[in-house]
C-alpha cells in the first residue's frame, strides 16, 4: 500500500471514517469496472511531497509512517475522504449573465428559440468581448473560489465567447494567468468554434479558425520559448444550428496538426454523427450525447474516448430526456460527469449536485458516479495518470465530506457537503 521506504510525512488524514476511492490500475474505467471502487473504513491517507505515499487502514499506514512535530494532521473522524472532484467541461470565463435567458426557459422556450432570436452564446459574447482581461480574470477567480469550496481541485475551461482573435485570446490568456493564481488546476481547450459570430458567414469564419485563430494560438502558446501550457485541447460544437460534421472534422484535424488535442461537443440537440467522428479522431472525449445512437455508444464502448455527460445541462434547460448513462456504462463505455458551467445552458458550478443529478436523472449508482467525478474525468482532460485515485504515487487532491459514508452525497442534494479540499497535499478550502 505505500510507494516508499522513507517514513517522513508532511500530512497525515487520520482518523477517517471511510475512504473511497476508485482503483484502477490502467487506463480509465469502462463499464461494470466503475462501480467497483475500494471502501475503507477506519482507515488512513499518507502524504509526502504533495503526493500520497499510502492510503487504506490505519493500522497499515500508521505501521509504516509515524508523524513528527512537523506533519500537518488532518483530524476527518466519522467523514468520508476522497479523490479530489474533476470538472471535465466548463466554459467558466465569461461577462455578463443570461438571467432573463432563464425566465424565457421557465415560461417555455426552447434553447434552439432564444438562440435565433438573439440570445445564447451570441449575447454571452458581446459581454465578454467588451471585457478587459483583468476583469475576466477577477470573475474567473471568484468562481473558481465557489468551485473549490464546493470540492473541485481541477477544471477544464473553454474559450468561446469571443468569437474572434482577439477575444478568443484574450479568454485563454485569462486562463493562463488565473493558473497560477488560485489553487484550482485548469485544463485550457480553445474553443472559436462555439458558434458563428453574427459579422461572419459560416465558411469565412471556418476559414478564419483554421488558417488564423489555430496557428497563432498554437505560436503563442504550445510553441513559444516560455512553454506556458503543458497542452491544449480544441473543442467545436458539431450539432444542429452550429458546426457540421465535416467543419468540425476539418477544424480538429487542422488543430491536431498543430498539436492540439481534440474535443467534442456532440449529439446535444440532434444526431449527426458527431461522437462517432470524436472516436474516429481519437478525442479524448464526446460531450452531452443527449442524442447518441446505439451504433456510437457501441463505439465508445471500444475506444479511448470518454462519454462526458452533463447532467446539469439537461435540468437547467428542463429537458424531459437525459443523456443515457446507464445504457452507456452497461455497454462497456467510459463515462465522465461536468458541470457545464456557464452563463446560459447551466449555471451550475457544483459537482455534488451534478453528482445528486447523475443518480436521480441518469440512473448512476453513487459508486459510478464518483469514479465518473475523478478518476474518468481525469482522464477526459488528459491528466488520469495522476489524478483521480487516492493511492501510492498520485497527487495527494483530497476531499473530505462531512458525512459518514458515499451514499450521504447525493442522498444530501441541495446543500454543501464538503468540509476541507487539499491540493498538492495542502488544505487550500475548509467550510
Amino acid at each position: 500500500m505505500s510507494a516508499s521506504r522513507d517514513s517522513s510525512i508532511d500530512v497525515l488524514i487520520h482518523p477517517v471514517g471511510e475512504l473511497a476511492t476508485p482503483y484502477v490500475d490502467s487506463g480509465s474505467a469502462h463499464g461494470k469496472q466503475m462501480g467497483e471502487l475500494r471502501r475503507v473504513k477506519d482507515a488512513a491517507v499518507a502524504i509526502r511531497a504533495g503526493a500520497i505515499v499510502a492510503a487504506g487502514p490505519a493500522q497499515s499506514v500508521l505501521a509504516e509512517f509515524r508523524p513528527t512535530d512537523n506533519t500537518v494532521l488532518v483530524d476527518a473522524t466519522g467523514k468520508l475522504v476522497t479523490p479530489g472532484l474533476v470538472d471535465p467541461h466548463t466554459h467558466l470565463i465569461f461577462a455578463g449573465n443570461r438571467a432573463n435567458e432563464f425566465i424565457m426557459r421557465c415560461q417555455g422556450k426552447k434553447y434552439l428559440e432564444i438562440a435565433a432570436a438573439g440570445g445564447g452564446i451570441v449575447a454571452s459574447m458581446k459581454a465578454t468581448r467588451s471585457a478587459s482581461l483583468p476583469e475576466l480574470v477577477r470573475l474567473g477567480k471568484s468562481r473558481l473560489k465557489n468551485m473549490l469550496h464546493t470540492g473541485t481541485t481541477t477544471c477544464e475551461v473553454k474559450t468561446g465567447y469571443g468569437l474572434d482573435l482577439e477575444s478568443e485570446l484574450r479568454m485563454l490568456e485569462a486562463v493562463v494567468q488565473l493558473s497560477a493564481l488560485q489553487p484550482v488546476e485548469l485544463v485550457p481547450t480553445f474553443m472559436p468554434a462555439h458558434a458563428v459570430p453574427p459579422e461572419c458567414d459560416r465558411a469565412t469564419y471556418v476559414d478564419q479558425i483554421i488558417t488564423t485563430m489555430l496557428p497563432q494560438v498554437a505560436r503563442q502558446y504550445l510553441a513559444d520559448s516560455e512553454g506556458r501550457l503543458r497542452d491544449l485541447f480544441n473543442d467545436v460544437f458539431c450539432d444542429q444550428g452550429y458546426f457540421t460534421v465535416d467543419e468540425t472534422r476539418r477544424i480538429l484535424e487542422a488543430g491536431a496538426k498543430l498539436g492540439l488535442k481534440p474535443k467534442v461537443h456532440a449529439d446535444e440537440f440532434a444526431n449527426l454523427g458527431a461522437t462517432s467522428l470524436a472516436v474516429e479522431l481519437k478525442a479524448a472525449s464526446a460531450d452531452h450525447l443527449l442524442n447518441v445512437s446505439d451504433a456510437e455508444i457501441a463505439l465508445l464502448a471500444q475506444s479511448d474516448t470518454v462519454a462526458v455527460l452533463l447532467p446539469g445541462t439537461s435540468f437547467f434547460l428542463n429537458l424531459s430526456e437525459h443523456a443515457p448513462a446507464r445504457k452507456l456504462i452497461d455497454s462497456g463505455a467510459a463515462v465522465a460527469l461536468g458541470s457545464d458551467f456557464n452563463p446560459g445552458s447551466c449555471h451550475i458550478f457544483s459537482l455534488p449536485l451534478i453528482w445528486g443529478l447523475s443518480c436521480m436523472h441518469l440512473r448512476m449508482t453513487p459508486e459510478e458516479a464518483l469514479t465518473a467525478l475523478t478518476i474518468n474525468a481525469a482522464y477526459a482532460v488528459g491528466r488520469g495518470d495522476r489524478l483521480g485515485q487516492i493511492r501510492p504515487g498520485f497527487q495527494a487532491d483530497i476531499v473530505i465530506f462531512a458525512v459518514g459514508q458515499l451514499e450521504e452525497i447525493p442522498y444530501n442534494l441541495g446543500w454543501n457537503p464538503v468540509s476541507m479540499t487539499l491540493k498538492r497535499g495542502e488544505i487550500v478550502a475548509e467550510n
